[in-house]
């Protein structure tokens, strides 16, 4: 009897290590104003398999699937959610989309279950304003991000671009020209000065800004980003934004724009984001996982998914 009830015991123990060492199915919620040509892919992106699944865009927000082998590692859920909002940035800055990326929980599954058998089980509303949308918008290719400072600008990009607010926005796209410098007001004035033609700045719109002979990097710090992070305690005579203004909500608007090419300038010359990544199967029948053109010339690929010539 002594014998069977330690082999019990045992068993017990065993059961409880399965338990505490059980997958998880993580999702990631993200809002995509670009639709994309099919509803399920599958890729991997720096080390982590992901299952992308476009949810009916009336009701729900899309959604990434990665499976975690410990639902109790933090780290691990950490570091899936991290790469996966890289990889909603660069994919946001390739197609030119609005997104927002949020965390919606995840459930246990069994021992070996495999990201294939994976299915939605949480649910998210949209969080982004519906600005129309581009259909048929392909996954095949996105920005290489290479350092830090690409992904937290590229993370900062989509966050402005996607947020309903102008004000929030422009101070968004202000904090990406903070990156690396700290002194965005130079930079803004030096590159007005020698590259305003490669900006996409038309002058109709700095004329609209009334600089009254101030340029346009110290004029954006005091009449925009000071006034708007210091609504009531601005020094007297200096501008203060008024949120139920009219003239002041189209003065934001232009200003959101124009800070907008600006930091996208900053963001492909200053930080240098020039390269791309493919998604391709090694060998013409591995996972779908992204590399770069030089993996590409070392390796036979083919492109993960053909997208049919009736929705080119």
């Amino acid at each position: 009897m002594a014998f069977k009830k330690k082999k019990k015991i045992k068993k017990i123990r065993s059961f409880k290590e399965y338990l505490i060492a059980m997958p998880y199915l993580m999702h990631i919620g993200f809002d995509n104003s670009a639709r994309l040509w099919k509803n399920v892919f599958y890729f991997e992106y720096k080390g982590i398999r992901y299952k992308l699944i476009q949810n009916n865009n009336r009701m729900y927000c899309d959604v990434l699937l990665t499976v975690i082998p410990d639902e109790k590692n933090i780290e691990l859920i950490n570091n899936a959610y991290l790469i996966a909002s890289e990889f909603i940035s660069a994919l946001c800055w390739q197609l030119n989309s609005f997104a927002k990326v949020k965390y919606l929980g995840g459930c246990g599954r069994p021992e070996n279950f495999v990201l294939r058998r994976a299915k939605c089980s949480m649910f998210g509303f949209h969080e982004i304003a519906f600005c129309g949308e581009i259909v048929n918008c392909e996954i095949s290719r996105i920005p290489e991000i290479e350092n830090d400072e690409q992904r937290e600008a590229l993370i900062l990009f989509r966050e402005a671009n996607s947020v309903n607010n102008d004000y929030l926005s422009f101070l968004f796209f202000w904090q990406i020209l903070d990156i690396n410098r700290g002194d965005p007001i130079s930079w803004i004035n030096k590159v007005y000065r020698k590259n305003r033609n490669k900006l996409g700045i038309s002058k109709d719109d700095i004329k609209e800004l009334s600089l009254k002979g101030k340029k346009l990097g110290d004029y954006f710090y005091d009449e925009f980003r000071n006034a708007i992070a210091h609504l009531f305690k601005r020094p007297k005579g200096k501008k203060r934004m008024k949120i139920d203004s009219p003239d002041d909500n189209i003065l934001i608007e232009r200003g959101r724009w124009i800070i907008k090419e600006l930091a996208r300038f900053y963001i492909e010359n200053e930080l240098k984001l020039k390269k791309h990544l493919y998604l391709v199967r090694k060998g013409g029948k591995g996972f779908p996982i992204y590399v770069n053109m030089e993996f590409t010339r070392q390796h036979y690929c083919k492109v993960a998914y053909e997208k049919p010539f009736s929705l080119m």
